[in-house]
């Protein structure tokens, strides 16, 4: 299966993506934050990203903008339930002009798993 990066800042949403996406076999590596997540990615390779937009630290647009930057990069999911000051829509819309695939908070299953295989397949 995949090796995927997962980078969220809270434990619970960490936790259970990362339990969806084990029990269908992929091979998932997680990261508290995107000073963290980038860390990771200059170390290893991943075959799709999921991550979160608000977050302490370097935050996901941060993480997009990083990418960017870089000679090759994996699929990226970008999920976000808001924040205070910003709207859900506008994060994930900023989220989309660097990302593959955008998606709301809370994220289920069923979706996490036809959009991380959409990904897989090209």
């Amino acid at each position: 299966m995949a090796h995927l990066l997962i980078i969220d800042d809270d434990p619970q949403v960490l936790k259970l993506i990362a339990s969806y996406l084990t029990r269908d076999g992929h091979d998932v590596t997680t990261a508290t934050n995107g000073k963290e997540g980038i860390k990771l990615l200059t170390a290893g390779q991943f075959d799709i990203i999921i991550t979160d937009i608000v977050m302490p630290e370097k935050d996901g647009l941060e993480v997009l903008m990083w990418l960017r930057g870089q000679q090759s990069r994996p699929k990226v999911i970008a999920i976000s339930g808001g924040s205070t000051g910003t709207p859900q829509d506008l994060l994930l819309t900023l989220a989309s002009f660097s990302a593959d695939k955008v998606l709301p908070k809370p994220v289920d299953r069923k979706t996490l798993r036809n959009v991380v295989e959409e990904l897989l397949q090209g």
